[in-house]
């Protein structure tokens, strides 16, 4: 069996030679104390300005594809993969940081728990990242595990081994440096991946780092919120919708304490029921939002939907597109029904004598109404689409 390291280098000159040696000589405790009897190394010189590919070239037992211009630190790993011949793959970054004798680690670990990929965290105790690197991290792994599946500390880390079979799982991945923080969260995201992590030791990088903390703390970010809103839209929009409907609940005790104290309710009050109504509107919007990218999720992914798992009548019958088109329906109709007085005052006498809290409550209604008719349509083409994709996985299993 063989294993590929893959070695990404940008400008590396000062740290790629003792990169290298480390590497080589780790390279035959891997083969001595592992099942992995042939490592290959690969580096891959993403078009650096300096003397870094006459380096490599310089060392025997090693593979070196040289781009003549730079195409970023994810494309160069993924020309590594493609390039690569190894059961099993792994990659460690060139400045130094990272020692390749703990590939044994990692590779141990990942046969022992039967995991898709093992990751070295650099956030130890005895860590010499930069703090306001390390706080980043932190950041990244705490939103990351809010809506995942795993529990990870250092998301971006630059040494893992994997199976070569989940990368297919994992693509598209980015081309920048945000690559590993992608490939970490679709990871945990993706319950048909299992990922775990040790600690390792991390030194502080050889040379000028190649990371800007906030463009590329921005790309982590977006990158990150990328993947959960493919796999986890209903926890991340739900989360926003039920935040908004908080807001309006505490907006409203006013006017209900005031109402049910006084018998009225003020023009004063005509603000924060608008306030209300569109904190109402728009929560219940992000929830039924995540609910149908959960669905379409799940038909990309080629998972069940709610309505395949569920196994209460009540709730499939609720759940439903005809439910949301009859629910929908009554809500407008009432809403209509509240305003069939003020809309005959106008008609007859040209203005409105009743009360606006009733137009406002009409409105919303109708509103809503119509929201949820508009879903009921939406669901009703996600399951289409669940129905042909499924008829299209029995047809190649049976071929």
């Amino acid at each position: 069996m063989k294993f590929s390291i893959i070695i990404p280098a940008y400008n590396e000159e000062k740290a790629i030679g003792d990169t290298i040696e480390r590497t080589l000589s780790a390279k035959d405790r891997i083969v001595k104390l592992t099942k992995y009897n042939e490592v290959e190394i690969i580096i891959v010189n993403d078009g650096s300005k300096d003397n870094t590919p006459e380096i490599v070239r310089r060392y025997l037992g090693v593979i070196l594809i040289d781009n003549s211009i730079n195409k970023g630190y994810g494309t160069a790993l993924k020309e590594g993969f493609l390039h690569a011949s190894g059961d099993l793959l792994g990659f460690i970054d060139a400045d130094g940081t990272c020692d390749p004798l703990f590939f044994l680690e990692l590779i141990k670990v990942l046969h022992v728990q039967d995991a898709d990929i093992a990751l070295g965290s650099r956030l130890g105790v005895d860590s010499q990242m930069p703090k306001i690197r390390m706080i980043g991290n932190k950041l990244f792994a705490f939103i990351i595990n809010f809506f995942g599946n795993s529990k990870i500390i250092d998301s971006a880390s630059g040494m893992r081994v994997f199976k070569r079979g989940v990368l297919e799982k994992l693509y598209p991945l980015p081309d920048g440096l945000h690559f590993t923080p992608a490939m970490s969260c679709k990871a945990v995201m993706n319950k048909e991946v299992k990922i775990i992590e040790i600690p390792m030791p991390y030194k502080e990088r050889v040379g000028a780092s190649k990371l800007r903390i906030c463009k590329d703390g921005i790309r982590f970010l977006r990158v990150i919120f990328e993947a959960i809103l493919f796999y986890k839209p209903l926890k991340f929009l739900s989360s926003i919708g039920i935040f908004l409907i908080c807001i309006a609940i505490m907006y409203s005790f006013k006017p209900i304490f005031y109402y049910l104290y006084y018998g009225r309710i003020e023009e004063d009050f005509i603000y924060r029921l608008i306030s209300i109504v569109v904190f109402c509107l728009v929560g219940f919007n992000f929830i039924i939002l995540g609910f149908l990218g959960s669905e379409m999720a799940a038909v990309m992914n080629s998972q069940k939907i709610f309505l395949g798992k569920v196994r209460s009548r009540w709730l499939k019958s609720l759940f439903c597109p005809r439910s949301f088109l009859i629910i929908g329906a009554i809500m407008s109709m009432f809403g209509v029904l509240i305003n069939i007085g003020p809309i005959s005052e106008y008609v007859h006498a040209g203005k409105i004598l009743t009360h606006w809290v009733y137009i406002l409550v009409g409105g919303f209604l109708v509103l809503l109404g119509a929201q949820i008719i508009t879903y009921g349509f939406f669901y009703k083409i996600i399951l289409l689409f669940s129905e042909k994709f499924s008829l299209i996985g029995r047809d190649r299993k049976s071929s």
